[in-house]
């Protein structure tokens, strides 16, 4: 499949609510004078993606994104812009909102996560043409980098006042023999839309990975998240 033929076939999603609990106007954040959000839309921009949908609560995230080019073709309710909705849901949401707006249906969906800024339009296309070679075998790829912290070794939980290893197992003894884990990293999906709108589950499917390194894993949650970011970035 070459380029052009996926950029037909493919929905982008911008999903950007408005309410944040970590940090107020997340998305609207400014990294070198430039928002989150307009950050966002410049990597999709580059790699001219031409199906491009934002999902937002937010009338000042819809002006935001018209600064940059991108027409909000609806607002999204209510009861998916609370905070412990599923994005999962969100995007089916968004799929269906822009097939009935571009009136065509998509084969692929590509969510880019507004929140991790130092995942750039270099990772995008690398993670694009990445998804070219495999989407015949699988259903989706996500982003990921090893594990900082290993659940079997050096993550704890708290129970009973005592405290113990995550996923406990007294034969590790060493982080080394410890398997191999992945962090979920918040930065770019690719998925088939088919498979979208059949899970209740993002991971049950057979996915691959894009490798990102440790330093652009950090999405913005919190205002320290976002010094952190600010420093990275210059």
């Amino acid at each position: 499949m070459n380029y052009s033929n996926l950029n037909n076939k493919t929905i982008v999603l911008i999903c950007a609510r408005g309410g944040s609990k970590g940090i107020k106007d997340k998305n609207l954040l400014k990294i070198k004078k430039k928002s989150l959000l307009a950050i966002t839309i410049d990597k999709i921009k580059k790699l001219k993606f031409k199906n491009i949908c934002l999902s937002t609560d937010s009338r000042k995230i819809m002006l935001e994104a018209k600064k940059s080019g991108v027409k909000c073709f609806f607002k999204r309710s209510k009861k998916l812009s609370g905070p412990d909705i599923s994005k999962l849901n969100v995007w089916k949401d968004s799929i269906k909102r822009s097939e009935f707006y571009f009136k065509k249906k998509f084969t692929f969906m590509l969510d880019i996560d507004v929140s991790n800024p130092l995942a750039d339009h270099n990772d995008l296309k690398k993670f694009t043409e990445l998804f070219v070679k495999k989407y015949k075998n699988c259903d989706g790829m996500f982003c990921a980098s090893k594990s900082w912290k290993n659940p079997y070794f050096n993550i704890l939980e708290k129970k009973n006042n005592r405290f113990i290893i995550s996923k406990s197992n007294k034969k590790i003894i060493s982080r080394q023999k410890a398997p191999l884990t992945f962090d979920h990293i918040a930065a770019f999906y690719f998925f088939k839309v088919k498979y979208i709108y059949k899970t209740n589950f993002l991971f049950n499917g057979k996915l691959e990975k894009y490798d990102l390194p440790f330093w652009k894993s950090i999405d913005i949650d919190d205002k320290d998240d976002y010094e952190m970011v600010k420093k990275l970035a210059q």
